[in-house]
């Protein structure tokens, strides 16, 4: 029996590993904030990406690769809580040790926050510093990621939509956006979760022992 449930819980965990990725087309819309905000070559600021239904704000963590306005492509979005997170940054930044990824990631969640309520120039700053963790040859990352390491930063609610096709290598990939998407699209348990843990409720009352019979009891009247 113990034998048995060790079994299905093993399957259960690794099943729920990937059970927060989701898989569909993303439109890439609103670049620079929505108003066109750019500093003379590239956009800069959030984004608006239309994935599984729901519009997310973006920001852009990505300089090596490129998206063009208005474009839809197949996608991945993954929680920055995800075990395969790594994965998915080592393809898109093969030159980034993975010892750095957290402290990175950290930095860029800093950064989308501080962007809320920011005026063109102060886009273009931060835009250039999130650019700057992942590609420190072209930009410099290190005012965001000194301001990060003074701050606990809470990365769980956040997530990267990235190109689906990233498994097969790095080149002509779509760029990668860090999201905090909305409530209505944190992903629901997986089928197969669901069903792994019907099988060890199933387990779980086939060899445990039956419960004792209660006796009814009868009021009297009185």
């Amino acid at each position: 029996m113990r034998k048995l449930i060790a079994i299905l819980t093993l399957t259960i965990a690794a099943l729920a590993a990937h059970a927060g990725n989701i898989q569909g087309p993303v439109t890439l819309t609103g670049l620079g904030n929505g108003q066109g905000w750019n500093d003379g070559s590239y956009y800069t600021g959030y984004v608006t990406l239309t994935f599984d239904g729901n519009d997310y704000t973006g920001l852009c963590v990505d300089a090596l690769h490129d998206a063009s306005p208005d474009t839809t492509w197949e996608a991945l979005y993954v929680p920055l809580s995800d075990p395969s997170i790594n994965a998915v940054l080592a393809t898109y930044f093969p030159d980034i040790s993975p010892s750095f990824y957290s402290s990175l990631l950290q930095a860029d969640v800093l950064a989308f926050l501080e962007l809320a309520g920011g005026n063109e120039a102060t886009s273009v700053s931060l835009q250039h510093e999130v650019w700057g963790q992942f590609d420190p040859s072209a930009y410099s990352g290190t005012a965001l990621a000194a301001q990060a390491a003074g701050q606990t930063v809470d990365t769980a609610n956040f997530g990267l939509i990235v190109d689906a096709r990233y498994s097969g290598g790095g080149s002509g990939l779509e760029q990668a956006f860090l999201v905090d998407p909305p409530p209505s699209a944190v992903p629901e348990p997986a089928p197969m979760v669901l069903i792994g843990l019907g099988l060890v409720a199933l387990g779980l009352t086939r060899w445990l022992p039956p419960l004792p019979r209660l006796r009814r009891c009868r009021v009297e009247d009185k």
